[in-house]
């Protein structure tokens, strides 16, 4: 396979290795000279503009990439509206502030998905650094929170065998993932939505309940089939189940937009995830697919979230309060957070997690540039 290029042109020195360090996963080769026709974009399909102070000579090559067909983003000095548009009027797809690396990142991840990935579904996998963690709590809520202004979301889990979504939101019935992997090329979305169980909030629930023994047939490439299936039918996928680092995990890891790295403040959490995030760097995932979210969090700890972070060698995203009588009144009744206590601090701190990882206010769909920058905290 050809490799694919990259041109990067007004970035500061540092930045820019720290870009393509980043992006050594997409195994993308830095390009001196500007694609400028057709078939120069098709061999380097991504460039990097920054505006260096000069906007127009900066907006003049955007122009110029954006017109032989190269998806162009756009580093700029602030979040300021007036640059922004003229990034969109100019043909740019993204737009990144100086400094924020991480968004840069994601933003060329972005533009390197062929058109027909990008407008698919966003995959959070959950990922506890130990057992206990409450992982299959947050993820059940996360989605819950992230269906609520009207995007389709589906809750998998894929502990084939001792999984608990089904048991927490008390839901029964309807396909299972080998139904699903078995029917993937007749199954249109009304099969598939008559198909699977859905929870009163609106999530759509898919598992292994019965026929225990067809789990052993499901391998990392059916995995990935079925992820891949399953993004061209929803808007958020939120992958549960994960327990550790077998073939079916780091295939479902490996096709996740953000790995949500569940720890509590307890001393052998933190050192299990702070092995998790060795790993997950050994295996090229870029810091800015990690969100570390500290689950139960206590202000009395003396392990803090900034003491985590600092461990972890990653900023903290979020962290979620503890409220164990809300989170055990909601699995006895089946119920999500936002229906037990909506007004509490845990469904606060859900709702805000559930916007910071789907990238902003999850009630809008495929906003424009100048909503997704704004959006954003």
């Amino acid at each position: 396979m050809e490799q694919k290029g990259i041109y990067v042109t007004g970035l500061a020195p540092a930045a820019e290795a720290e870009l393509l360090s980043s992006l050594r996963d997409l195994r993308l080769a830095r390009v001196d000279e500007a694609p400028a026709r057709a078939d120069d974009a098709a061999r380097t399909p991504l460039a990097v503009v920054g505006l260096n102070g000069n906007p127009d000579g900066a907006f003049a090559t955007v122009a110029r990439l954006s017109a032989s067909g190269t998806r162009v983003a756009v580093v700029g000095p602030a979040k300021d509206p007036d640059l922004i548009l003229r990034a969109m009027r100019a043909g740019a797809r993204e737009y990144a502030v100086a400094g924020d690396a991480a968004r840069l990142q994601l933003a060329v991840r972005s533009l390197a998905r062929p058109d027909g990935a990008a407008a698919a579904g966003q995959v959070l996998a959950i990922f506890p650094a130990k057992g206990g963690m409450g992982a299959t709590t947050l993820a059940a809520n996360l989605a819950a929170d992230l269906v609520r202004g009207g995007d389709r979301t589906c809750l998998v889990d894929l502990d084939l065998q001792l999984g608990d979504v089904n048991a927490f939101l008390d839901v029964h019935g309807g396909y299972t993932i080998t139904d699903v992997v078995a029917n993937m090329r007749r199954l249109d979305r009304e099969l598939l939505d008559a198909s699977v169980i859905a929870h009163r909030s609106g999530v759509h629930v898919l598992a292994q309940e019965e026929r225990l023994e067809e789990a052993e047939h499901l391998d990392a490439p059916a995995v990935e089939k079925l992820i891949a299936f399953l993004r061209e039918h929803y808007q958020h996928l939120v992958l549960d189940g994960l327990r550790g680092f077998d073939e079916r995990s780091l295939a479902a890891l490996d096709a996740a937009d953000r790995v949500v790295l569940v720890v509590t403040q307890e001393v052998p959490a933190v050192r299990n995830a702070q092995r998790c995030v060795e790993l997950f760097r050994k295996l090229g995932y870029p810091d800015a697919k990690l969100a570390i979210v500290v689950n139960r969090c206590l202000r009395s700890s003396n392990i803090t979230p900034e003491v985590i972070a600092e461990t972890l060698g990653v900023p903290v995203t979020a962290t979620v309060a503890n409220d164990f009588a809300s989170a055990s009144r909601a699995v006895q009744r089946g119920s999500t957070i936002l229906e037990e206590a909506p007004r509490s601090a845990l469904a606060r701190d859900l709702s805000t997690l559930a916007r910071q990882l789907s990238g902003g206010d999850q009630h809008r769909r495929r906003p424009g540039m100048l909503r997704r920058m704004f959006a954003r905290r």
